[in-house]
């Protein structure tokens, strides 16, 4: 069944009346004034919708009047509107008092009034004079309208021939029709106004009276006048008037006109019940989403008024059938507390970037647990749709709600939409990194789509909200950036999953085509059986050979123009390999950064020693406790070469921008990793729930000089050395910035630079007497392209003289000290150290030689 919305454009001009005695609609609010009622008020509320309502506490018979001040029954009106949301009875009905000879209706005075309710089902209006106590019924309408619960407008009116004439709008509005006619002189009107109710428990507040009038009898001179137009379908239009209209000039077809290639409906039907409804039917179909301009003229209302040009506008929505992409996630709040100024409420903004008119009633919205139905929701191309728990309807009311809505996790979650039908329209795997800024993931701040025009969207294209308030919900996005996408895509993992499968991972979402048809080579070769491309935009597909892949064996590939889902190609050559089994002893601990700079995290490199390629996926670090404790898991295939580096870390950005040495691409990066303390701890490495390394170090492993060991790693000195002597660890060096991550060592004792450094003298005195003034340090180096530094620390390790720093040297060179400070004063009389290294940049290489001197002088 379609699903229609209509979108009523049209304003209804209603003119009212000049000198009445009674008129309220109870729009102040209550009904102790302008006019004053008077009878059992405290039984009586004016509601909300600023009606009278009858509000008892227990069945009983209930009224109010108020005196209409009319001097002669003559050509009088009355005007009400009257609902009663039940089956009236004659135990549960209303009497309408049009003139009550006393002002307690409950005694049932003389007079004139309306009954609304009797026994049986042919329940009509009825009209009564009682006269010392007698009842003489006058008028009859419509036998069986009032059986049933209704909301009606009633108007009866009373002329000086004694002309009695009660008309009906059934609609509750101001189309009346004429219902019973009757002539019956009345010599007077007695002067009271009300309502009288009668009434069981189970209906003591479902009676309701509204818009009252008494007064002279209105003469409409008044053309009718369009209050909307509404399509019902893709070529009916519903047309409504602010009155009852007459049948021939309803139902003429020329008197209507619609733009827009539509021209005049081919048939014009008047409603039978509503004679201010006409139904048009267009031979055309209207356009979706297309504004149309209706002319009416010539239309004539009952009192032969007729109108001249009419016009007003109405637009046809049709829901239209929605695929993947039609609709994206805009935004969306995970931890909304504690709130900087939107509602401590979870939602999910959707924002529709296509041009169809789409209904998300009964829309799935689920994350990794749980599954919510989206209630009725109309979203237009352009638009903003919040989604909420029903709960959140109170701190977004033009939300829609979700019913089960499936809360997301603050640190990362799944969240999928699709439709009724099951058909996925948009999917997303954040994380709090989302964020990209730690302040904001602490909470109140949701988390917005950069470029809601990319067709597909990663981590890169999200973050926290920059509005002061911690969100636009319903409004464009304050990150909004519609640069293109220039970012050519990448290979960026390989991993074989089984003997004869490949999986390759991209940089950003792909266009599934082109990994369906771009050339793919290896070398030695396999042949491929089949590619197996699993979503629309994904990041990654699997190949399948014919062959299996060996062990240990480098394959080399070449993947020729391939596409991101922006259409970016690139052709690209790597590597894969299907891992080897280790043995447990081939990974070693090879670096330990466990006091931090400010800021920063810790780090633990391993080293592979062996000649085999291993896989790390499911290999743990942990710290002591009582035993091994705090394991945390490589939760991601990483392949580790022969001879090489990778550093497990929490923070792998922070390195490569503090450490000039570290090598970008050798990382794991971890949510967290165990504490290894400043002071000591121990390092575990495990494989299989098995230690396979571990290193349980002390602060007075680095080097007792040092100004501070803040930011300064442990390295090793020998992988064939046991990892647990302390002789076999060392602060790394300040001439590769204190820590090599994902390199060799700057303290490897394997490999090196032969070399020498001597002294003129153990001894000299700078006091300018001629003898020893001038300390010489002579070095001799066996590879004559190499970067020296030379320092002077006192006897406490504090630095007070750099004599070269990164200088390029010779084979060899002599280096003098005056034995002046950097701050250009006098050394003092003592021990002093020299430490002097030179090291290959490109390798690592490095000799270092520490020596001791002696400043003399006189005393």
């Amino acid at each position: 069944m379609r699903t229609y919305l209509f979108l009523l454009l049209g304003l209804m001009m209603q003119p009212f009346f000049g000198l009445t005695q009674i008129e309220d609609d109870f729009s102040d609010g209550d009904f102790t004034s302008n006019p004053t009622w008077v009878g059992t008020t405290s039984d009586f509320i004016v509601n909300a919708a600023e009606q009278l309502q009858l509000s008892a506490p227990v069945a009983g018979v209930s009224y109010l009047t108020t005196p209409h001040n009319l001097s002669s029954p003559n050509d009088i009106e009355w005007r009400f509107n009257i609902r009663l949301n039940f089956s009236p009875s004659a135990s549960n009905k209303a009497e309408v008092y049009l003139g009550g000879g006393v002002p307690n209706l409950s005694t049932y005075p003389d007079g004139l009034y309306l009954l609304f309710g009797e026994a049986g089902n042919d329940d009509a209006i009825r009209l009564y004079y009682r006269l010392g106590g007698t009842n003489l019924q006058i008028l009859e309408g419509t036998a069986g309208a009032i059986a049933f619960a209704f909301d009606i407008s009633v108007k009866v009116t009373y002329q000086a021939n004694g002309n009695w004439s009660l008309f009906v709008d059934q609609t509750g509005g101001n189309a009346f029709v004429l219902d019973a006619f009757a002539n019956y002189p009345v010599p007077s009107l007695e002067p009271h106004f009300g309502f009288l109710c009668t009434y069981t428990v189970s209906n003591a507040n479902r009676f309701f009276f509204d818009n009252i009038y008494v007064g002279d009898i209105i003469i409409d001179t008044d053309p009718p006048e369009i209050v909307s137009a509404n399509p019902i379908s893709i070529n009916e239009l519903e047309v409504f008037f602010n009155e009852g209209v007459e049948l021939n000039s309803a139902q003429t077809t020329t008197n209507y006109l619609v733009n827009g290639g539509m021209g005049n409906p081919i048939s014009a039907v008047r409603d039978a019940t509503n004679l201010s409804k006409v139904t048009l039917t267009f031979a055309n179909n209207f356009n979706i989403g297309q504004i149309y301009t209706l002319t009416a003229a010539g239309i004539e209302d009952f009192s032969g008024n007729v109108s001249g040009t009419l016009q007003t506008q109405f637009q046809y929505i049709e829901a239209q059938q929605a695929a993947y992409g039609d609709l994206i996630i805009n935004e969306f709040m995970c931890r909304e507390s504690p709130s900087v100024g939107l509602p401590e409420r979870q939602f999910v903004e959707l924002y529709n970037r296509s041009n169809k008119y789409i209904n998300v009633n009964g829309w799935k919205l689920s994350d990794r647990t749980g599954t919510g139905t989206v209630q009725n929701g109309w979203i237009y191309p352009g638009e903003y749709l919040i989604l909420v728990p029903t709960s959140g309807l109170v701190d977004y009311p033009n939300a829609t709600n979700v019913t089960s809505w499936a809360t997301l996790n603050t640190t990362g979650d799944d969240i999928r939409l699709e439709t009724d039908n099951g058909v996925l329209i948009d999917e997303l795997s954040y994380s709090d990194a989302w964020y990209q800024d730690p302040d904001k993931a602490n909470g109140g701040y949701s988390i917005e789509r950069i470029n809601p025009d990319l067709n597909c969207s990663d981590a890169s294209n999200w973050r926290a909200s920059n509005d002061p308030i911690g969100g636009t919900p319903g409004q464009q996005n304050s990150v909004l950036d519609l640069s293109p996408d220039l970012t050519l895509p990448t290979i960026t993992a390989l991993t074989v999953l089984a003997p004869d499968t490949l999986l390759v991972v991209f940089s950003k979402g792909m266009d599934s085509l082109s990994l369906e048809t771009a050339n793919f080579s290896v070398s030695p070769t396999l042949t491929e059986a089949e590619r197996i491309v699993e979503a629309v935009y994904p990041n990654s597909f699997k190949i399948r050979f014919n062959e299996n892949i060996e062990a240990g064996i480098v394959y080399s590939f070449l993947f020729e123009n391939f596409q991101d889902c922006s259409g970016n190609p690139n052709t690209q050559t790597s590597t894969f390999i299907l891992p080897q089994q280790a043995n447990g002893d081939e990974i070693i601990i090879n670096e330990i950064l466990h006091n931090t700079l400010i800021g920063g995290s810790d780090f633990v490199e391993l080293y592979n020693k062996s000649d085999k390629y291993i896989d790390l996926l499911g290999w743990q670090l942990g710290n002591y406790n009582n035993g091994v404790a705090n394991l945390r898991e490589i939760n991601y295939n990483y392949v580790i070469a022969p001879d090489d580096y990778v550093v497990v870390t929490r923070d792998s950005a922070f390195q490569l921008a503090n450490y000039p040495f570290a090598v970008s691409g050798k990382f794991i990066q971890l949510a967290s990793l165990p504490a290894y303390n400043n002071d000591s701890s121990t390092v575990f490495l495990l494989m299989n729930d098995s230690v396979v390394d571990q290193v349980s170090y002390t602060k007075d492993w680095h080097f007792r000089l040092l100004q501070t060991q803040r930011g300064v790693s442990l390295e090793r000195f020998n992988a064939a050395m046991p990892s647990n002597d302390p002789n076999n660890w060392h602060s790394a060096s300040e001439t590769v910035g204190f820590a090599t991550p994902g390199r060799i060592n700057s303290q490897i004792h394997n490999v090196g630079v032969d070399g020498a450094l001597t002294l003129s003298s153990p001894t000299f005195s700078p006091d300018g007497d001629g003898f020893q003034d001038v300390l010489l340090i002579r070095y001799e180096l066996s590879d004559p392209e190499l970067l020296g530094d030379l320092v002077i620390y006192d006897d406490k390790g504090r630095k007070i003289r750099t004599l070269l720093e990164s200088h390029l040297l010779g084979s060899e060179g002599v280096i003098q000290w005056d034995g002046v400070r950097d701050d250009h004063t006098k050394a003092s009389i003592g021990i002093y150290i020299i430490l002097f290294e030179a090291f290959n940049a490109t390798n690592g290489d490095k000799f270092v030689q520490r020596k001791v001197v002696t400043v003399a002088g006189r005393l």
